[in-house]
C-alpha cells in the first residue's frame, strides 16, 4: 500500500481535532495512533485499527477498508471512514469532598474582591510537598502548585519560581502560545498535552483543569514536565496526597 494513504489517515484524524478544539477555542494534544494493515497475500485488501496511544486495538477493532472514491483528478483512490473512539475522562469522586483548611501539604486561602464583590478560594500546594525537582536552575526556585475558583471560574497552575519561559507579548493581532507538558500520576499512564504560560513566564495553566484535578485527586505523587522554547527540560515530583480533604472549598469544582 502507498504510503499517502498512512499519511492521509493521520491527516483527518489531527484535523479534526484541531477544529473541535479550535471551535471550543482551547488546543489539547489528543494523540491517536492508526495501523494500516495490507494482506500479504491480496494487497487490495485493507484494513484500518486505530487506539488511544499505548491502549488496546481492541476497543475500535480492525475495519475493511475499501479504496472505493476517486479523485476528481482520478490520480489517487481513497475512503473516508468514522470510528469512534471511547477516551475515559477522570470523574470526581463520589464521595463528599472535604472542607478542611489544610490537610497533607494543601492549605486553604480566601481572599475578597470589594470592586467586583467577589470571592477567590484558593487550594494551594506548598513548597514542602517536592519531592525532587530536575533542571539547572534548581537550586535557586520554589515551585508550587494552585487550584483556584474566582466566582465560577476554575484555574489550575504550576508556579515554577522562575521566568522559565519568554515573556507573552501583547501583539496587535491576539494569539495564544502553549507549551509542551507530560505529566504522570502515580502509576498512571504519561498524559502530554499543551499548557498556556502566565504572562510573566513563570507560571504555566492547565487547559483542562477539571481533568487535572480529577487525576490527581485521591493520588499521592505527580511527576510533571514542561520543555519551553529552548528545549531544557523541567521535571517537578511533587506529593499531591490530602487534596480531597480540602477540595470541597472549591465549589468551582463540578462532582
Amino acid at each position: 500500500m502507498k504510503n499517502w494513504i498512512i499519511v492521509a489517515l493521520v491527516a483527518v484524524i489531527a484535523v479534526g481535532g484541531a477544529l473541535a478544539a479550535f471551535a471550543q477555542s482551547r488546543t489539547v494534544d489528543r494523540v491517536v495512533e492508526v495501523r494500516v494493515w495490507e494482506s500479504a497475500e491480496d494487497p487490495s485488501r485493507n484494513y484500518l485499527s486505530i487506539r488511544a496511544r499505548g491502549g488496546s486495538w481492541n476497543v475500535v477493532g480492525t475495519h475493511a477498508v475499501d479504496l472505493d472514491e476517486t479523485t476528481d483528478d482520478g490520480r489517487f483512490h481513497y475512503a473516508d471512514r468514522a470510528y469512534t473512539l471511547p477516551i475515559t475522562l477522570p470523574g470526581p469522586d463520589e464521595l463528599m469532598l472535604g472542607t478542611q483548611e489544610a490537610s497533607g501539604h494543601w492549605s486553604i486561602t480566601t481572599l475578597y474582591d470589594p470592586i467586583y464583590e467577589q470571592e477567590t478560594v484558593i487550594a494551594t500546594l506548598a513548597t514542602e510537598a517536592v519531592i525532587d525537582k530536575v533542571w539547572t536552575t534548581a537550586d535557586f526556585d520554589d515551585p508550587f502548585i494552585q487550584l483556584y475558583c474566582r466566582g465560577d471560574e476554575l484555574q489550575s497552575l504550576i508556579y515554577w519560581d522562575r521566568a522559565i519561559f519568554a515573556p507573552v507579548r501583547h501583539n496587535p493581532i491576539p494569539t495564544i502560545r502553549s507549551v509542551y507538558a507530560v505529566w504522570r500520576v502515580d502509576d498512571g499512564e504519561p498524559i502530554v498535552e499543551r499548557w498556556l504560560p502566565a504572562t510573566h513566564g513563570m507560571a504555566t495553566f492547565a487547559q483542562y483543569p477539571d481533568e487535572f484535578i480529577g487525576r490527581i485527586l485521591g493520588s499521592e505523587t505527580l511527576i510533571f514536565r514542561v520543555v519551553p522554547s529552548n528545549g531544557e527540560e523541567h521535571t517537578l515530583t511533587m506529593d499531591v496526597s490530602g487534596l480531597d480533604d480540602v477540595l470541597g472549598n472549591l465549589t468551582c469544582y463540578g462532582r
